[in-house]
């Protein structure tokens, strides 16, 4: 029909995108590996403050800090490795997922026995993020070929997965690591019960809209994004949200004992990560509905005055776990804006979407989150040092050298404003385009 210009002879028999139940399959189905893949690794911060205390207490925390910024960072950057071979092999797109599943288990089994940091590094850090990428980025690759119209709030519902996970996985992992230390809790979470129940079931589900056999073949990309200014501007608010966004979760355990507020790290870590749930699920729903700019400023704005008012001055377990949810609800959210991303710096949406594009834009701004994330570590261990401040306030601000921290994480996360500087440059077809005509097309990649 007129609505559909760009859709295939063939369509008819494909099924429908947004709607129905393989479309809403693939969706829940995303959802349990965000949910298995990224619980642990943002449930670090209570492993490292186990590991400083007790198993490696002999290594610094700057060096420990590592694993967990080494493991989110590279699940991000490998997507810029893994996208290629998915192009080129899209029928091995399901069997990578197995052997992520695999390597995921092996870098915690690894870690059970690990003696040096850097077999530390090596196994919860690097070996568990390779396996990690090949699940949870091979599972997104599919969200443009069942998501049109509902591309921002697909998109957060499959990242809220991670929020639901981190609700209960760093309360699971205390309680472990409390009772029963560091090597028995990994074997733990390799428990083959879980992932038969939850991840086995869904990886059928997670496949492509039309049949492999017709998938074309690989094919050059365009480049095009890599000229047009707003794509650069998306590009740079991205890996400065990713330099700050991660810290509040990596060092959250640790600094609350350092206040001697107990596990009130661990509650606040789980309510962060369980407020990013439904802020992923809502900024995804008004970037599909309203105006991009609007979810860029709510989120990076919402969550720096967040850190700079909020976790600058809680020196105590009540406002601290009001930063938490308050945090959680906007910081993490920022990825379920990744859709629109991908929408603007291609510049034009008239000849409707292609799928594969929109998985290459997609992999760079992941990869972009990635940069911020393995930075941000080294740079944080180098802030956490005594300052003017320093034991002249009994607020964050003056504790144990947080103040430089917090005041890098909040300048980060404002600075990531200047996202909203894309309209700037953005061509006047695009913002004139009928919304019927910003529907991507059904075609495969």
């Amino acid at each position: 029909g007129q609505d559909e210009p760009n859709e295939p002879l063939n369509a008819t028999s494909l099924p429908p995108m947004d709607r129905g139940f393989d479309a809403w399959a693939y969706l829940v189905s995303a959802w349990a590996v965000e949910l298995l893949v990224w619980s642990y690794p943002f449930s670090y911060g209570v492993f490292l403050n186990h590991y400083a205390t007790h198993e490696f207490s002999h290594v610094s925390s700057t060096v420990l800090s590592l694993v967990g910024s080494t493991s989110t960072g590279l699940m991000y950057l490998l997507s810029l490795i893994l996208l290629p071979f998915m192009n080129r092999y899209p029928y091995h797109k399901k069997n990578m997922m197995y052997v992520g599943l695999v390597l995921c288990m092996a870098g915690l089994v690894g870690a059970a026995f690990a003696r040096e940091a850097w077999q530390l590094i090596l196994t919860q850090g690097v070996i568990y993020a390779v396996g990690g990428s090949m699940m949870y980025f091979t599972a997104t690759t599919y969200l443009w070929e069942w998501f049109s119209e509902k591309k921002g709030l697909a998109a957060g519902l499959i990242f809220s997965g991670t929020g639901v996970g981190g609700v209960v996985v760093p309360l699971m992992v205390q309680a472990l690591l409390d009772r029963y230390g560091a090597r028995t809790t990994l074997l733990a979470l390799v428990s083959p019960s879980f992932r038969k129940t939850l991840i086995i079931p869904a990886f059928p589900f997670i496949k492509s809209r039309s049949p492999v056999s017709q998938v074309v073949g690989p094919r050059q990309i365009n480049t095009q994004f890599l000229k047009y200014n707003p794509f650069w501007i998306l590009f740079a608010a991205n890996i400065l949200q990713g330099l700050g966004t991660f810290l509040p979760t990596l060092y959250m355990p640790t600094f609350a004992s350092d206040l001697n507020l107990d596990n009130g790290g661990t509650i606040a870590l789980s309510l962060m990560n369980g407020a990013s749930a439904p802020g992923l699920v809502f900024l995804g729903y008004i970037s599909d509905r309203f105006d991009l700019r609007a979810s860029i400023l709510l989120s990076a704005l919402g969550s720096a005055l967040s850190v700079l008012l909020i976790w600058g001055f809680a020196s105590s377990l009540p406002p601290l776990l009001v930063f938490a949810c308050i945090y959680g609800f906007l910081a993490p959210s920022w990825s379920a804006l990744w859709p629109r991303f991908v929408f603007v710096a291609r510049g034009s949406a008239a000849g409707g979407e292609d799928p594969g594009e929109s998985a290459t834009l997609m992999c760079i701004f992941i990869a972009g989150r990635g940069i911020g994330n393995v930075l941000s570590a080294p740079i944080a261990s180098g802030l956490l040092k005594p300052w003017a401040a320093t034991g002249k306030t009994n607020f964050p601000y003056g504790v144990e050298g947080y103040g430089p921290l917090i005041l890098f994480t909040g300048i980060m996360l404002l600075t990531s404003s200047v996202g909203t500087a894309y309209t700037s440059f953005e061509r006047p077809s695009l913002r004139r385009l009928p919304r019927r005509f910003r529907r991507a097309s059904i075609s495969c990649p």
